[in-house]
């Protein structure tokens, strides 16, 4: 079984340095907005998976009182990413090709961790 907070922390961890650099080559080629764009998601990204990292970690022993809890997150995630995403379109004014960017970084990193792991259990 896996340890959620180091896996958390170790896709958390991916996610940046990868975004980190996909920004520094997108402002080289595109412009610094494109760039800007694409680290706000993938932080944004980072923060719902930090969010239910911790809900995860922390689930109470109760079927009923956990699947409440995994609830509350997954409503939690969607109201920060939607008020992010209203945030960064219409007051930051970030390209939307941008922030489709970040978002896919993060997910198809955590998918590849999601995979790894999978072939892992498997082994």
């Amino acid at each position: 079984m896996v340890n959620f907070s180091s896996y958390v922390g170790r896709v958390t961890a991916t996610v940046l340095t990868l975004a980190l650099f996909l920004a520094a080559v997108t402002a080289w080629r595109w412009g610094r907005q494109e760039a800007y764009a694409l680290l706000f998601a993938a932080f944004l990204s980072v923060i719902n998976m930090l969010i239910l990292g911790g809900r995860l970690i922390a689930l109470p022993a109760s079927t009923h009182l956990a699947a409440r809890r995994l609830g509350g997150a997954v409503l939690q995630r969607w109201i920060i990413t939607i008020l992010g995403l209203i945030l960064a379109i219409f007051w930051l004014h970030l390209p939307v090709i941008g922030l489709v960017a970040g978002f896919l970084l993060a997910h198809f990193v955590f998918l590849a961790f999601l995979m790894r792991e999978r072939i892992r259990q498997r082994s």
